[in-house]
């Protein structure tokens, strides 16, 4: 086995940086080499033969104005990501997520109708009967992310490029609203800044909240699940790793539930090869309805969670076990 060699492409500022250091020192690798965006861009970047290349945003999570400016901010990110992707082939480095498939899923609305057409189960969009629920978002997530959840959102205002106020979330502060009257307004208003709309769902509840349910997973196989609670978007660290819950999503609902889930988020991966690490959401109801919400090409977004059993991901957090499965290929 050969020491494994990977680069890690992101910008001067990227947290990201940080955390896949921390994940090199947790697996047991060496520490990669960062290459900046801007090298990327001035066609002065480097790759080695053989070398594995990791892609982070162009930009970071957090742009002064989040809303507007969602397409602009996607069709650069298109094109570095091409750009990139030219360097990785000339020297004959080893892609860790092919740019074809990424930017696929980057389209929100297109990557929906191909896992449609695939079979998967995905939501519409509203009816006109539905005007009053609806989840709003933006179609495009290269940069930057937000919901407006019409069921059960915590939001704040925020002013789009063109002047208008829209309530809007993520939120770290402040107002809590359940009017979705202005929604349909606001996807109207906001449709040029890349901003649609898929019908509400009434989602499980578990522990007091209501929760999405959120797969890491690794080469195709789940190696980490977290509920999300999704008026927070952001997740956070769970109880020291453990999924708590999970737990009572499996007591509540079954064992075979549970691995219907597990089966839709790696069916989901599945159309997806050439990305060695997903992030899958997925929206599930009291019932027995779920459908695939989201699928993030950078994958899972689970900070101090450490992977299932039996899986390459037990014991380590997502990023950790993506460089275990490249080190053992080493």
């Amino acid at each position: 086995m050969r020491t494994l060699s990977w680069a890690v492409v992101a910008a001067d500022e990227d947290p990201a940086r940080d955390r896949w250091g921390g994940a090199a020192r947790e697996a047991g690798v060496p520490e990669a080499r960062f290459v900046p965006w801007r090298s990327v861009l001035a066609d002065e970047a480097e790759f080695g033969s053989g070398e594995y290349v990791v892609c982070e945003r162009l930009a970071g999570w957090a742009p002064v104005n989040p809303v507007g400016g969602q397409a602009a901010r996607s069709e650069e990110f298109a094109a570095a990501r091409q750009q990139l992707a030219l360097a990785v082939a000339k020297a004959g480095a080893l892609p860790v997520a092919a740019a074809g498939p990424v930017l696929l899923m980057l389209d929100r609305v297109e990557r929906d109708a191909y896992l449609r057409e695939k079979g998967l189960p995905i939501l519409d969009g509203p009816q006109p009967e539905d005007r009053l629920s609806r989840i709003v978002r933006p179609r495009y997530s290269a940069s930057d992310d937000w919901i407006i959840d019409g069921w059960h959102s915590r939001l704040f205002l925020h002013r789009t490029r063109g002047g208008y106020q829209v309530w809007q979330s993520p939120a770290e502060t402040t107002t809590t609203t359940t009017d979705n009257r202005q929604l349909g307004r606001i996807v109207e208003l906001l449709e040029p800044d890349g901003v649609y709309a898929v019908s509400g769902f009434h989602r499980c509840h578990l522990i007091n909240d209501f929760y999405d349910i959120r797969f890491g997973v690794v080469d195709g196989t789940v190696t980490h699940a977290a509920g999300v609670v999704r008026e927070r978007f952001v997740a956070k660290p769970w109880y020291g790793g453990r999924r708590r819950e999970l737990a009572d999503f499996v007591e509540r609902f079954g064992a075979e539930r549970w691995q219907r889930l597990v089966e839709l988020a790696e069916r989901t991966a599945a159309l997806f090869p050439d990305i060695r690490s997903l992030g899958v959401d997925l929206i599930v109801d009291n019932g027995d309805t779920e459908y695939v919400f989201d699928v993030d090409p950078f994958g899972a977004d689970l900070p101090g969670l450490v992977g299932l059993p039996d899986t390459v991901g037990a014991g380590l957090s997502v990023r950790a076990a993506v460089l275990r499965a490249l080190s053992s290929e080493s």
